[in-house]
C-alpha cells in the first residue's frame, strides 16, 4: 500500500477490506502525509478501534439491521407455520434457525422490538378445553412493510 500511495498520485481513495489494528498506522499514513480518503470495511466483534479511528469512513459488517432482518425472519417464519404460535416456541425455533448464531437474548430483543412496534402482538384465547393460552399474532401488512423499511 505504501509503495502503490508513494507511486499512484492519480488515486485518491484507498479502500481496505480488514478490521487488524495492525493497519491503522498504513491508514493514517496514507490519510496524514499523503492526504488520501482512506475507507475501511469490517467484521462486526473483530474490527480494532485503533483502525476505525485512523480511517476516513469506516463500515462494519454485517449491519445491525442485517442482523435483526435475519432475527425477524426467522421469528416470522415460525409465526407462518404454527397452528397455536407462543412466545416460548418462536424464541426457541427462532434460536435453532440461526443455529448457534444468535443468543437467545438477541432473538429476544429482536422479537420486543417487534411486538412494541405492533408487528407482533400477544392475547389469551381459549383453548378447546375452556382453558386460556397466550398466543402469538402477526399483522402482517405491518410486518411486510416492517421488513421492507429495514428498520
Amino acid at each position: 500500500m505504501y509503495q502503490k500511495a508513494l507511486a499512484s498520485d492519480d488515486i485518491d481513495v484507498f479502500i481496505l477490506f480488514s478490521g487488524d489494528g495492525h493497519f491503522s498506522s498504513v491508514t493514517s499514513f496514507l490519510k496524514n502525509f499523503y492526504h488520501k480518503q482512506v475507507v475501511i470495511y469490517g467484521v462486526n466483534g473483530s474490527f480494532s478501534k485503533q483502525l476505525k479511528e485512523t480511517a476516513n469512513v469506516f463500515y462494519t459488517l454485517p449491519t445491525e439491521k442485517d442482523i435483526n432482518e435475519s432475527f425477524y425472519k426467522s421469528i416470522f417464519d415460525y409465526l407462518k407455520t404454527s397452528p397455536r404460535p407462543n412466545y416460548n416456541e418462536a424464541i426457541e425455533t427462532a434460536v435453532k434457525k440461526n443455529r448457534g448464531g444468535a443468543s437467545k437474548q438477541k432473538i429476544a430483543n429482536a422479537m420486543k422490538t417487534l411486538m412494541e412496534n405492533d408487528v407482533i402482538s400477544e392475547r389469551s384465547i381459549a383453548n378447546t378445553k375452556g382453558k386460556k393460552q397466550k398466543m402469538l399474532f402477526v399483522d402482517w401488512e405491518k410486518a411486510e412493510k416492517y421488513m421492507l423499511s429495514g428498520e
